[in-house]
């Protein structure tokens, strides 16, 4: 009984540990899928910008390209594509910041390295938290205040006019998963800078974690974005990404 209450815990913190970020191969993940969901990758384009939108409402603004966002360091750890992106987004309005300095602040402010036992191989895993979206936003109000909003469970509509008016957003999308036994798939889970949205091709741009900008189709971007936590996910395991703030189609993105 203490093994399978033990077993429990553990597989109960690796859930949060691999899902709240992916595992290094996250962008690879995200990148190599098969040939029909591939975001497509795209050159460097100059920045654009439209006036702002109703939230709700889809905007009958022309497609624009999409924003170039500043390049702060591609990340190379395996927790930490969410204070990437936001280093992207705060040097964009002006900060003069890296990817190294917000990832610092976030890792000072939260996070702290833990070890668990893997319980079918009784080895100790190293492992470490990444950044929940109240996390992500929390820090990047140090830099751009009350400005920085956070919007769980929101319209693609909304999504497309904060894209078309000039505002990137760091979404929150799923680029995998991990099915264990008897306790169903973990999801992992990525931060994207989007960058913008072409209503005619039906594409969404984004930056990724890796410095290169992509496409995807609405269709692949909201299937991700929607996480599926609904549908493969154990009720257990959703509850604990719910407890840390993680909900389907959340963005985290600067109001001015």
């Amino acid at each position: 009984m203490s093994f399978l209450k033990n077993s429990t815990l553990a597989i109960a913190t690796m859930a949060i540990a691999v899902t709240i970020t992916p595992t290094p191969s996250a962008i690879a993940t995200l990148n190599n899928l098969d040939r029909s969901h591939h975001p497509h990758k795209l050159p460097n384009q100059s920045q654009s910008q439209s006036q702002n939108q109703s939230q709700d409402t889809i905007s009958s603004i022309p497609a624009a390209t999409p924003l170039q966002l500043p390049d702060t360091g591609a990340q190379d750890d395996s927790w930490s594509c969410g204070p990437n992106s936001a280093a992207r987004i705060l040097r964009y309005y002006g900060h003069d910041v890296d990817y190294a300095m917000v990832r610092e602040a976030t890792d000072k402010k939260l996070f702290l390295p833990q070890k668990i036992r893997n319980p079918f191989t009784n080895q100790w895993i190293e492992v470490r938290t990444g950044t929940p979206p109240l996390t992500l936003q929390q820090v990047m109000q140090r830099w751009e205040g009350d400005r920085v909003k956070k919007s769980p469970q929101t319209s693609f509509n909304r999504l497309l006019n904060l894209l078309r008016s000039g505002k990137p957003a760091i979404a929150l999308v799923r680029v995998g998963s991990l099915k264990v036994p008897y306790v169903g798939s973990i999801p992992y889970l990525h931060w994207i800078a989007l960058t913008g949205a072409d209503p005619q091709s039906q594409q969404i741009y984004y930056t990724d974690t890796n410095s290169q900008t992509y496409m995807l189709s609405y269709q692949d971007f909201q299937t991700r974005w929607n996480l599926g936590l609904d549908r493969d996910v154990s009720g257990a395991i959703a509850n604990i990404l719910k407890s840390n703030g993680v909900e389907a189609r959340t963005i985290v993105w600067v109001d001015r």
